[in-house]
């Protein structure tokens, strides 16, 4: 608690010394003119395009030029990184600016691999914008070339990058007898590294008070290592069982940043067990305590060389990564009575994977952020998995191969399908064969006048034959029907068709920008011995709003109606729900630690 409340005290009297400094720059009526226009005036916005390119296609005409020097340029807040010359400082910008110390330009030069000396490759420098872009703490990058007039041979790289305002607070209330809130700061002192505390207060906790401090800090000493510290009272962070937890979790990963990246791996260490902080009688609390310990290691096979000295030849962006991957998890008490669970079963798994991959990127907007810039991924991976199970007692050999597809159309339609497969042989047996396939699809972007528009759609089916001792196929996921919370909803074949509607408006306010949503889902679950046909069939449909400011930290807020025509247990047919930073976005890597063909 001491380093928790040293920490909460550094943010606060930095937030209270930039004060004083803003107090003697602006005036009160300078303050309410930038207020009123932000919250009440919808202008037309200086920039506001619509873009749909590839990543590498700005760099082309440079490549195999020598880098000469590297600049980093930071951007105030106010100034676009697709257009410099047009800067929107007002009051609330230039408290923004004072508010925080923003990311140090020596630690955005940790972020780049593009060196100088090194010839242009268009592929590596669109890979480095991507990559600070992806930071939590930025907002938009761009990467410029600039020739130089007395060398055909050489140019300049201006790196050109837009901090978000990295300080943030979240809040939830049950009623009113559950109140909890999170304090954060995503670029601590500008050098790469998050704080996070958070407070709970619920008057049927014993005690009422839980907290959970987070330390994280990314890329140290440019290693492109990431380091996360956390402790918890209040089952945050890794928790695999269904009581509230207290945990200490260590976690160092180097992920494959780019694909130009040669090693990749991570360490994962945890250790939790269940407190009965809710007072439960003792025949309805599980009382456990595990630790998880999980390792891994890749290799990179096919990066070309980016030295002058062997000349430049044009990168194919074809990849072959190898890794290996040792997770246990290992219960030192499992709860009573000792039913077998999946979840409460010591874990041994050694998975090996050889993977395939090419990978390229457009560049575009209005997908899932209200129009920063977003990075779409066009390629493949192929898996090829293999390695050595043990659940309980139970030793089995698995075998596994996963393959992705992201496609493009000339009409800026967006593709994407998956079909991962999976078996474990025991006593000349295959047991719990899974399947999955997953087809999504997204519009290009309708603009009107008054609105932008995308239409998304998505079809799975999940399968698991001769089912043994997997975890059975659940509901609450992305392939199933998000936030129909229960887990008595299990079945061993899922099926799931839906579409979704989404309009980007320019209404704006406090300079959060709306946009609204339509869905409707629908997913067939049969249990074992049943065909999936005559299965449960369960549906979703509904609406709402999304709220995002760009300029900061906090992620998606949503507003969702629901009505689920068909429910059990505590869940209600309609359900109205306000949820904070939530996170749209595809995921920062597509090469990952060795695991299972995907399932659930």
């Amino acid at each position: 608690m001491r380093y928790s409340i040293f920490f909460v005290s550094l943010l606060f009297l930095q937030c209270l010394r930039a004060q004083d400094t803003i107090r003697q720059k602006h005036t009160v009526k300078e303050l309410a003119k930038d207020v009123y226009r932000s919250v009440l005036v919808t202008g037309k916005k200086i920039i506001d395009s619509v873009f749909f390119q590839k990543s590498e296609k700005a760099f082309q005409p440079y490549a195999g030029k020598v880098i000469r020097r590297i600049i980093v340029r930071k951007l105030a807040f106010g100034e676009n990184v697709q257009d410099t010359s047009q800067p929107i400082i007002g009051a609330l910008s230039r408290i923004a600016n004072n508010l925080q110390t923003g990311t140090r330009p020596s630690i955005i030069k940790q972020f780049l691999f593009v060196k100088e000396g090194e010839l242009i490759d268009p592929y590596r420098l669109a890979d480095n914008e991507r990559l600070l872009r992806n930071l939590d703490f930025i907002k938009d990058s761009r990467i410029r070339v600039r020739p130089l007039a007395n060398s055909i041979d050489s140019v300049d790289i201006y790196v050109i990058v837009r901090d978000v305002f990295s300080f943030g607070t979240k809040g939830d209330a049950s009623g009113i007898n559950a109140l909890s809130g999170t304090l954060y700061d995503a670029n601590f002192l500008g050098r790469a590294q998050r704080v996070e505390f958070s407070l709970l207060l619920d008057k049927h906790r014993h005690p009422k008070f839980g907290s959970d401090i987070l330390y994280r800090k990314y890329n140290i000493w440019g290693s492109f290592i990431n380091v996360d510290l956390s402790y918890t009272t209040i089952n945050k962070g890794i928790s695999l069982g269904n009581e509230n937890e207290t945990s200490v979790f260590f976690k160092m990963e180097r992920p494959l940043y780019t694909p130009s990246a040669r090693f990749a791996g991570g360490v994962n260490l945890s250790w939790n067990r269940s407190v009965n902080r809710y007072r439960k009688t003792d025949s309805l609390f599980l009382d456990y305590q595990y630790s998880l310990q999980d390792y891994w290691v890749g290799y990179n096979i096919g990066t070309p060389s980016v030295k002058p000295s062997r000349g430049y030849r044009e990168d194919n962006r074809r990849r072959r990564f190898v890794a290996i991957r040792y997770y246990e998890q290992f219960f030192l008490r499992k709860p009573h009575p000792p039913e077998y669970n999946y979840l409460y079963t010591d874990k041994r798994f050694v998975i090996g994977e050889l993977n395939w991959y090419k990978l390229d990127f457009y560049k575009t907007n209005y997908i899932y952020g209200f129009g920063i810039t977003e990075d779409i991924p066009i390629g493949f991976t192929r898996k090829i998995i293999a390695g050595y199970s043990k659940i309980d007692s139970l030793r089995r050999l698995y075998i596994g191969w996963q393959y992705d597809h992201w496609l493009v159309d000339n009409k800026e339609n967006f593709f994407n399908y998956t079909l991962a497969l999976g078996t474990n042989y025991y006593k000349k047996t295959w047991q719990d064969n899974s399947l999955l396939f997953n087809f999504s699809w997204f519009s290009h972007l309708f603009a009107f006048k008054k609105f932008r528009f995308r239409q998304y759609a998505d079809v799975s089916y999940a399968g698991i034959g001769n089912y043994r001792v997997y975890d059975l196929l659940h509901i609450n996921n992305e392939f199933g029907l998000l936030r129909f919370n229960t887990d008595s909803v299990t079945g061993i074949q899922r099926f799931t068709v839906g579409m979704e509607s989404d309009f980007f408006t320019r209404w704006r306010i406090f300079g959060f920008k709306i946009g609204l949503f339509s869905f409707g889902k629908v997913t067939l679950l049969a249990g074992q011995h049943t065909g999936l046909l005559v299965g449960d069939l369960y549906s979703a449909a509904g609406g709402g709003f999304r709220m995002r400011n760009e300029n900061l930290i906090f992620g998606t807020i949503e507003g969702r109606f629901t009505w689920f025509p068909r429910t059990i247990e505590n869940i209600n047919n309609i359900t109205l729900r306000i949820s904070g930073n939530i996170r749209f976005k595809f995921p920062d890597s597509f090469v990952k630690a060795p695991w299972f063909a995907l399932l659930k």
